[in-house]
């Protein structure tokens, strides 16, 4: 797998391509199973990229999906937000986001959160995925929505902490890929 230097825009194309995609994800760990129904929302790229941190660039904390559709049509420039002069905190993310479906469909372990283990952390959550891409740990934190699905909160390659230390991993047992347009389905993994 090679790295290529990646955009803003190659980050909107690949997580546009993720709007259409459900994951369902099924854990098990000691005679526990639960179901974890991944959707991804427009709203949620705005973090996943880190554009809260980008406070000379006060164009992209408005509505976020407005922004999303505006980096989409090309109506903002990816070169401006580049050009941020906080733009280094954010571009490990915008080198790694457009990994994100391969991320989702590797099998690798996923960790119930256990703030007590763990409480250094802002980030509310209550799964992580930890995944190596290009030999660089990348961390994706899951939460749940009002409507009981999870999506992601968060996303970035580690620098300094592993957030996976003092987690309980769980176990996989199935999950599968559905096209939410064409009703497709794919069993990408299944242990039970």
């Amino acid at each position: 797998m090679e790295i290529w230097v990646s955009s803003i825009y190659d980050c909107v194309d690949a997580f546009s391509k993720l709007l259409d995609i459900e994951y369902v994800i099924i854990l098990g760990r000691k005679s526990q199973n639960v179901t974890l129904q991944i959707e991804f929302r427009k709203i949620d790229l705005h973090h996943l990229l880190g554009f809260q941190h980008l406070i000379d660039r006060p164009e992209l904390n408005h509505d976020r999906e407005k922004v999303f559709n505006d980096l989409k049509k090309r109506k903002i420039s990816a070169t401006h937000i580049e050009k941020s002069h906080h733009y280094t905190k954010i571009k490990g993310r915008v080198d790694f986001l457009p990994y994100l479906e391969e991320i989702f469909d590797d099998n690798k372990t996923i960790f119930k959160y256990n703030e007590a283990m763990n409480n250094f952390s802002l980030i509310k959550f209550e799964y992580l995925l930890k995944n190596e891409i290009l030999s660089k740990n990348v961390f994706t934190f899951l939460s749940k929505t009002k409507n009981e699905k999870y999506f992601c909160r968060s996303f970035f390659p580690q620098e300094k902490t592993d957030y996976s230390i003092g987690q309980t991993p769980w176990t996989l047992l199935y999950k599968k890929k559905i096209n939410k347009k064409n009703g497709n389905e794919i069993i990408l993994y299944d242990r039970r």
